[in-house]
């Protein structure tokens, strides 16, 4: 992975008529979309990027939503507990319910437990490495899991966190195993709500380098998103082939750290092989 980091000391029909009318399909599209239920979802998903705290009128301007409608669905969803608001600064942040649904989420999942064993081995040999488990969201890529080394300095990424795919390593591992035609929906969707002042790479381009990196079946990063940190990340496949979550370690770029380029991409792969071993076993 490599967004921003910390640092830290471990001290069409011609016949078709000119207007055509709107689908039942769409319609219905357009009724989820605006039902009270929808609002509150979209509310919440606001807390997923940016700062912790959000105010009544930055989420009516994100969301294009009338005040009195957003104070109606942050009252709810306060009493619901979902949403806490900080009495100082009677700003708004996510609340106890979200965590507390995050933990069944990863009570039911082997594979996160699974990895971090697995990243755990890894990272112990590379002091000044930081492991991660992530997830494809859309064309989104999500922290699930993040394993600090040994070291007295590392980097590494809160758990949560979410960027665009496209533009990181472990994001194009999993992008890569993806067909393409999905992929590509994806992709555009994404670049249509903004990569956060980060130019993309030309469409074909990022075809080629997917290409690339299902070929070799690892991705690198040498300081391309961040000068002077280094990332390699292996997708876990299913029993179909399709890209369920990746590992990748970012690590300093550094003379000491120069043979990680050959090693890692092998111990990465052997650990992502066992954890496939495991998920997909028959029954």
């Amino acid at each position: 992975m490599t967004p921003a980091k910390r640092a830290s000391s471990k001290a069409s029909d011609p016949a078709a008529p000119a207007v055509a009318r709107p689908s039942l399909d769409s319609a219905l599209d357009d009724e989820a979309r605006n039902s009270t239920v929808d609002r509150a979802l979209r509310v919440l998903e606001a807390f997923l990027v940016g700062e912790p705290q959000l105010g009544v009128l930055e989420l009516s301007r994100q969301l294009d939503l009338d005040k009195s409608v957003i104070h109606r669905i942050l009252a709810t969803l306060v009493r619901r507990r979902f949403i806490e608001q900080d009495p100082a600064s009677r700003r708004y942040q996510v609340g106890l319910r979200v965590w507390e649904l995050g933990q069944r989420y990863r009570a039911g999942h082997q594979l996160d437990d699974l990895a971090e064993r697995e990243l755990t081995v890894v990272v112990g040999r590379h002091p000044y490495a930081t492991a991660y488990l992530a997830t494809l969201d859309g064309a989104d890529v999500v922290v699930v899991r993040t394993v600090r080394g040994p070291g007295p300095i590392n980097l590494y990424i809160d758990q949560g966190t979410r960027m665009a795919a496209e533009l990181t390593c472990t994001g194009r591992a999993l992008l890569a195993h993806l067909p393409e035609v999905q992929m590509t929906r994806l992709v555009n969707r994404r670049r249509q709500a903004g990569l956060g002042g980060r130019p993309g790479t030309a469409l074909k381009e990022l075809t080629r380098e997917l290409a690339t990196i299902r070929r070799q079946g690892y991705a690198v990063s040498r300081g391309e998103y961040i000068p002077g940190i280094g990332t390699v990340a292996v997708a876990l496949r299913g029993a179909n082939g399709e890209p369920v979550a990746a590992l990748s370690i970012d690590f300093l770029i550094a003379p000491e750290t120069q043979q990680l380029w050959d090693e890692l991409p092998r111990e990465l792969t052997a650990s992502a092989e066992e954890i496939e071993r495991v998920i997909n076993a028959p029954g």
